[in-house]
């Protein structure tokens, strides 16, 4: 009889791949409540697969991923809905959609029909926008958003659907310096004000060390290790799942680990 877990979020000797190829193997993995996880290593390496496994966008090759202790895979999904939200990589909007009808859309999995939009879910969508400082942009186009203004109009969507439970795929791909720290920055303050349960993906490492409660680092498919970063992240490790030489150091505004990448590159003088 399989043991199941007690996060909200685990995986139970799971397999995942495409035809032919395996790219998660019996994997066992335990997500922590009311924290930050995320999930770093090499391209390639099963990051995005073992996300869209556990959002129910792709289906195991074998094994079990549970959510609040419920086989994900047995669950009705406006149930599934309801607990657990997903931003993928690069989410796209259907064109002319504004960015209050794309916010909506998050409390659609609390509809049916004996209940229609009730004005607890305008509430809810209003406090979304709100949160992610987009009421000044609520009727414009989502397409003729900037990159961190589109990205803030997704999460809103995501917070007016009140799962407990979020999941990114790299949610600052292609935005700048300061939208990256913006998204981050949002996305700690909802962890800290409503203990969202947050797992996201990204790929700068100084960043992941300096967001998250707990980091899993993730190597041909299988959990290298997985703690909270000052324990977990040194030397041996950058180079075992980055195949990477590099210098570790502490960040000077927060204390985290920071990791410098060796290299060619200008040396001044003075170095």
């Amino acid at each position: 009889m399989t043991t199941k877990p007690s996060s909200p979020l685990a995986t139970k000797e799971l397999v995942l791949g495409y035809q032919q190829t395996t790219i998660i193997q019996s994997l066992d993995l335990n997500i922590e409540p009311n924290q930050i996880t995320v999930l770093v290593g090499a391209n390639g390496c099963g990051k995005s697969t073992l996300l869209k496994s556990m959002a129910r966008l792709l289906t195991p090759l074998s094994g079990d991923i549970f959510l609040n202790q419920q086989n994900l895979h047995q669950i009705p999904g406006k149930q599934v809905a309801r607990q657990l939200a997903i931003l993928p990589q690069g989410p796209i909007a259907p064109e002319g959609l504004s960015v209050e009808q794309l916010v909506r859309q998050g409390r659609y999995p609390h509809q049916s029909w004996l209940q229609s939009w009730t004005e607890h879910d305008e509430q809810l969508v209003q406090q979304a926008l709100k949160a992610t400082n987009m009421l000044a942009l609520s009727h414009r186009a989502v397409e003729t958003l900037s990159g961190g203004q589109r990205q803030r109009a997704w999460i809103a969507m995501a917070l007016a659907q009140q799962t407990d439970v979020l999941l990114l795929d790299e949610p600052t791909t292609y935005l700048d310096l300061t939208h990256q720290i913006e998204i981050l920055d949002l996305l700690f303050e909802l962890n800290r004000t409503q203990k969202t349960t947050i797992i996201m993906v990204l790929h700068d490492l100084n960043l992941a060390c300096r967001y998250a409660h707990q980091m899993v680092a993730v190597k041909d498919g299988e959990v290298f290790r997985q703690g909270p970063p000052e324990e977990i992240l040194d030397v041996d490790m950058v180079k075992a799942v980055f195949d990477m030489d590099c210098h570790l150091t502490q960040d000077p505004l927060f204390g985290t680990p920071m990791c410098v990448p060796k290299g060619k590159g200008r040396k001044l003088s003075h170095v």
